[in-house]
C-alpha cells in the first residue's frame, strides 16, 4: 500500500496545489454571495486554502529525516498560525487575538528564512517604507503600540524573505502588500475592492512562502 507521503510525491507540484486553488475559488464565490459574514462556515471557507498549503508542506516533507525538515517545520508552523489568525479575524471582536496569531506566524517565517545572507541594503528600504506607512494610518488608542510592533515584525519577515529570494521573496512581499492594504482600510481610509485585493495578495503570498518549502535547497542548506 502506498503511503500518503509517497503518493503526494508522485503528483507534480501543480497537482498538489489543485485543492488550494479550488478552495480559493470557493472562498471568493462565497464572499460574492455574502458568505463572508461571521460564522463557522465563514471560518471554514477562509481557512481552507491555508490548510491545504499546510497539508502540502507536511506531506512533502513527511518522509525526510528530522534534521532536513528544519525549514519546512517552521513554514508549516507559520501556516498553522496564519489559519488560526484567519479564524479569529472572521469576528471583529477578536482582532487583537488574530493580530497576535499572525505576529507569531511572522516570527515562525523569520526563523525559517534566517539572517543569512544578511542582505543589509534591503533593511533600510523595507524599514523606511514601514516608517512612512505608519504616518499614513491612525490606529485607535488601544492599538497605537501594537500596530507599529506588528509592522516591524511584518517588515522583518518581508526583509528576510527578500534576502532568501525566489518563491520566499515573492510570497513575503505579497503578504506585506496584503497586510498594508488591510491596515490602511482599517486605520487610514476606504480602499476600493478591499476584500478582493487583501485576500488575493494574501493567498498568493502564502502560496509563495509554502512553495519555498518545496524547494530542493530547503533540505540541503539547513542545520537543526
Amino acid at each position: 500500500m502506498i503511503s500518503p507521503t509517497a503518493l503526494v510525491k508522485r503528483v507534480g507540484v501543480g497537482g498538489r496545489l489543485v485543492p488550494f486553488f479550488k478552495c480559493v475559488c470557493v472562498y471568493f464565490l462565497a464572499m460574492g454571495a455574502g458568505g463572508s459574514d461571521p460564522s463557522l462556515i465563514g471560518v471554514a471557507t477562509k481557512c481552507a486554502p491555508i490548510l491545504c498549503l499546510l497539508l502540502v508542506v507536511v506531506l512533502h516533507h513527511g518522509s525526510l529525516p528530522y534534521e532536513k525538515g528544519w525549514y519546512a517545520r517552521r513554514i508549516a508552523a507559520g501556516l498553522a498560525l496564519s489559519a488560526l489568525g484567519d479564524a479569529f479575524l472572521v469576528w471583529p471582536q477578536h482582532f487583537i487575538a488574530g493580530m497576535a496569531a499572525f505576529a507569531a506566524a511572522h516570527i515562525s517565517y523569520i526563523s525559517a528564512f534566517r539572517f543569512t545572507p544578511l542582505a543589509k541594503p534591503l533593511a533600510p528600504i523595507v524599514y523606511s517604507g514601514c516608517g512612512y506607512y505608519m504616518t499614513l494610518i491612525t490606529p485607535p488608542d488601544g492599538l497605537k503600540v501594537l500596530v507599529p510592533v506588528y509592522g516591524i515584525l511584518l517588515s522583518t519577515m518581508a526583509w528576510r524573505g527578500l534576502a532568501r529570494g525566489r518563491a520566499a521573496a515573492v510570497g513575503a512581499v505579497l503578504f506585506l502588500i496584503s497586510d498594508a492594504i488591510l491596515g490602511y482600510s482599517l486605520f487610514g481610509g476606504p480602499v476600493p475592492y478591499k476584500q478582493v485585493l487583501v485576500m488575493s495578495t494574501y493567498y498568493l503570498g502564502q502560496l509563495g512562502i509554502a512553495l519555498s518549502a518545496l524547494d530542493a535547497r530547503t533540505t540541503t542548506d539547513q542545520t537543526s
